[in-house]
Order: C-alpha cells, then structure tokens, then sequence
C-alpha cells in the first residue's frame, strides 16, 4: 500500500517482547501514526493472541493493535539483538526466540491479512530470514522490506 509509511529500526539489547512492543509503539505514537491507547492495546492484544512465527534459524513476530489506534497507517520492521522471546502464535505454552519484528499499524481486516501472507511467504525461507536478520543497518532493512516482503 503506498499510503502507508514504513520504517525500520534496529533494537539492542531489549529484556523482552513487551519492550519490544512498547519500544516500538512509542516510536509510532511520537510520530503521530497511532494514538496513546496503541501500546497498552497492542501490548493486551498480544497475551490473547501471541503473534510470534517459529520461523528457521531465527522467529519472527507481527504484533499489532485494532484499527482504532491507528491515527494513519504505518508498519515498522525492527531487527532485535540479542533475540527474544515471544509466544507463539495458536499457543499458549510454546515460546519461540524472535529476532525480525514487524509492527503493523493498519485500517481493515483485508489490510492485515494481505501483508501478513506476503511477510510468512517471504519469512518461511530459512535463507531470506537469515539474510534479513543480518542487515544490520535501518536503510537496508527498509528497502529490503518495501522491495522484497511487501
């Protein structure tokens, strides 16, 4: 979608995924793409519904909040180093160590699910996520996104 905005970032030494999530929604909300109940909401949306990916050799994570958060549409992608740990997503029990997140903040349902099959098609390739996670730097990290996983 080209009226979105995207953004990558690259995150050292985060302690876990909900700072992760706040980290990133933070970033979001000073920027004036959600508003100040997106963390909270995000963060509470991810106990329910965990949105981590057992993907090969490194997870990855898609946390995201309702629409209603979402002031204008943006998606940040963040490499984490070291990894964390998110649960999986249709388990309460599983943890997986996450190192590519991708926060979504989109309008409609159709949205959400177009871009969440473009990221697991790109991401179930062990090849593309090892390259992707070993960028390193915000500049890649976002035209390797835009080009190849959208």
């Amino acid at each position: 979608m080209s009226d979105s905005f995207y953004d990558a970032l690259v995150i050292k030494n985060a302690q876990n995924s909900d700072e992760v999530i706040t980290y990133l929604a933070n970033y979001l909300q000073e920027k004036n793409y959600v508003n100040e109940k997106y963390c909270k909401a995000t963060l509470d949306r991810e106990r329910l519904y965990p949105t981590g990916l057992a993907t090969k050799p490194i997870g990855i994570a898609v946390p995201h909040s309702n629409s209603e958060n979402v002031l204008k549409q943006a998606i940040i992608v963040a490499t984490i180093n070291p990894m964390v740990t998110f649960t999986e997503m249709g388990s309460e029990s599983s943890k997986t160590e996450v190192g590519v997140v991708i926060m979504l903040a989109l309008k409609g349902e159709d949205s959400h699910l177009n871009y969440l099959k473009n990221i697991v098609n790109f991401f179930k390739v062990e090849e593309n996520v090892s390259f992707f996670y070993n960028l390193n730097e915000k500049e890649k990290i976002c035209t390797v996104f835009k080009d190849d996983v959208l």
